[in-house]
């Protein structure tokens, strides 16, 4: 059992408990002369995928029986639980970008998740890796999980609106030259007094969209030492050309509070009333769900606008780890399926065609499936886009305490975008509340 559970000793109490009894629901590994790889996952799109291949994996090791569990959206409290118990926890499981942080918490010998730094190094992995990527899953120089995607954005545009309004997006490169396309496109089109169509499409509800800008600029929540920098100048001034976006009339709301997966969202970019929309590489095949085949041909991609002339054109948005757990009994073999999942290019190549989701591992991107035309985006080849694109990755470094930080940070960005606070005053609050939670942890013994 872990010393100085971060919540308690109640908690824990309780969350062994709920081990235990999970695991009178869930039944023990069932006896057999097979050695049982357990592995664990939350989404249906990966379970899918591996489900699909783990016959091959089995072929190549004899004696192996491969357990995949979906668990959805209760799998990482089951996992957090298993691995704060010493009991129950899978060989291997995947994990959320804005929930490893839970995982990290006490002291870093006593984290669940072994570190993948010595086998990375030993074998040459890392060099042949978008290094960038690393960052979200590693923590005071040790490496917790392998990254399963890159999630670079690019900006998808309606370039029919745009050339209507006399505008070549794709000779844009500054921001500041996009509001002033955002301008021509935008506005009050019949002249009713309202606005009818909006350049980009932003929440003003949650912290995703002006995070990601502020990536893109070099900045971030935390450093790459932990330390809180949501309160540095350039998060300000970040936030600041976020809250004028609105304000100008470049920016609309996403429709209701699920943001631009939303199908009220999918309706606003069919009328033409949001032209734009950052889009991560997973993203492109959603909005070619819910728009195709009318919207065929009217979108294209393009790299983000720079905040500077020469500056980084693009930015990333979510992202998913494999991680090998210590309580895994054949960490040879744990990490032999690790690799089959995450570094074989038939695994990446299959991946891409059915969620247009980027690999990190460089090789990869020869293949000829990243250079194919998409009809969608008038036969333009988005994945070569993407590649060029993922070099630039900008690195989003991990904290322990990222999920705290970011329920408060949605109410920071909707206050500073309707005006009720300073941009400055809002993130400079961010980060002092953040320090008392960090605070209070100590005291506790959680830190």
């Amino acid at each position: 059992m872990r010393d100085g559970f971060p919540l308690g000793k109640g908690p824990l109490v309780m969350i062994v408990m709920f081990v235990v009894a999970s695991g009178f629901v869930l039944g023990p590994r069932d006896k057999s002369d097979k050695e049982i790889l357990e592995f664990w996952v939350f989404a249906a799109t990966h379970y899918d995928e591996y489900k699909a291949r783990e016959a091959l994996f089995e072929e190549a090791h004899p004696g192996v029986d491969v357990r995949i569990t979906n668990f959805g959206g209760t799998m990482h409290d089951k996992l957090l639980a298993s691995l704060l118990a010493d009991f129950g926890a899978p060989d291997l499981a995947e994990v959320e970008i804005t929930s490893i942080g839970r995982f990290l918490k006490g002291r870093i010998e006593h984290v669940g998740f072994q570190d993948l730094r010595p086998r990375l190094e030993a074998e040459g992995w890392l060099e042949k890796h978008v290094q960038a990527r690393f960052a979200p899953w590693s923590f005071q120089g040790h490496i917790f999980g392998l990254p399963h995607d890159l999630h670079p954005v690019v900006l998808l545009y309606r370039d029919d609106l745009f050339r209507e309004a006399g505008v070549d997006l794709s000779q844009v490169e500054t921001w500041d030259e996009f509001v002033e396309a955002g301008r021509k496109v935008g506005g009050d089109l019949n002249g009713d007094g309202r606005a009818d169509r909006y350049a980009l499409g932003l929440s003003r509800r949650t912290h995703g969209d002006m995070f990601v800008l502020l990536l893109q600029r070099g900045g971030g929540m935390f450093d790459a030492d932990g330390d809180i920098v949501i309160d540095d100048p350039i998060a300000a001034d970040t936030l600041e050309f976020y809250r004028r976006l609105f304000d100008d009339g470049i920016a609309r709301d996403y429709a209701g509070t699920g943001g631009f997966t939303e199908p009220a969202t999918f309706s606003l970019m069919r009328d033409g009333v949001i032209c734009s929309v950052l889009s991560p590489d997973w993203y492109v095949g959603i909005l070619k769900k819910y728009t195709s085949p009318e919207m065929d041909g009217k979108w294209r991609a393009m790299g983000l606008p720079a905040w500077t002339p020469g500056g980084r054109r693009t930015t990333t948005m979510g992202g998913t780890m494999i991680g090998m757990t210590k309580q895994c009994e054949n960490p040879d073999l744990a990490w032999e399926f690790m690799k089959f999942s995450y570094f074989d290019t038939a695994a990446l190549v299959n991946r891409y065609e059915q969620t247009r989701i980027i690999p990190p591992l460089k090789e990869a991107f020869a293949n000829p499936v990243f250079h194919e035309p998409d009809a969608f985006l008038g036969e333009q080849r988005l994945g070569t886009l993407f590649t060029e694109l993922a070099l630039q990755l900008p690195p989003r470094y991990q904290n322990p305490y990222w999920s705290e930080a970011a329920d408060i940070f949605d109410e920071v960005v909707l206050n500073a975008v309707d005006g009720r606070v300073a941009p400055n005053e809002a993130l400079e609050g961010l980060a002092r509340q953040v320090e008392k939670i960090m605070a209070e942890d100590r005291l506790s013994g959680g830190l």
